[in-house]
């Protein structure tokens, strides 16, 4: 069966791409937070924009294996992050107002139709599977990072573990919600 043997190879190939992840972003950890610190006003936000250029990455790669060199395709994805964040700030008119959630703005041309509400419930129970497969305090520092938008250096204080330990977690989390969703819903 021809059909099978496509499934089978692309499987092969999120796979392969999932590991590649697993040693290329931790490899270049240092460099990235370097490239923060040195370029955002607050450089203890460092570590937060190294894991959304994590979650860029896994969303944008999850399908693709052939990246050969990561330090520069990983840099590139820094630098369009700050290059985002400061087109959301000019946009927004730099933290004068409160903004609104960004499923709530106003031009959203997205409805809510009845597949399309299947569909993210059948996505969010994947991830909700995947996150109930972690460990307790891995998930909780995931959680806590991505969801309530906390820093690593609170969620450390928080769960009484280092702010190295907390990177580990949400990276680890990160990978494993990649790996178990094929890439949809790990950003």
């Amino acid at each position: 069966m021809p059909g099978g043997a496509d499934m089978a190879g692309a499987e092969a190939e999120r796979v392969l791409a999932v590991e590649m992840l697993e040693t290329a972003l931790p490899r270049h950890r240092d460099l990235l937070q370097a490239y923060f610190r040195n370029r955002l006003p607050c450089p203890q936000d460092a570590e937060d924009h190294v894991q959304e250029v994590y979650s860029r990455v896994i969303a944008a790669t999850a399908p693709q294996t052939g990246i050969a060199n990561w330090k520069g395709f990983l840099l590139r994805a820094a630098a369009n992050l700050l290059t985002d964040n400061f087109r959301r700030d000019q946009a927004r008119a730099g933290g004068r107002h409160v903004s609104l959630d960004d499923d709530l703005d106003a031009g959203s041309d997205e409805v809510a139709t009845p597949e399309r509400v299947v569909a993210a419930r059948q996505r969010l129970g994947h991830v909700q599977a995947a996150l109930a497969e972690l460990d307790p305090v891995c998930r909780e520092a995931f959680l806590l990072c991505r969801v309530e938008g906390m820093s690593h250096r609170d969620i450390a204080a928080r769960l009484g573990i280092e702010v190295g330990a907390v990177t580990r977690h949400v990276e680890r989390a990160l990978i494993h919600l990649a790996r178990r969703t094929g890439g949809r819903g790990a950003a």
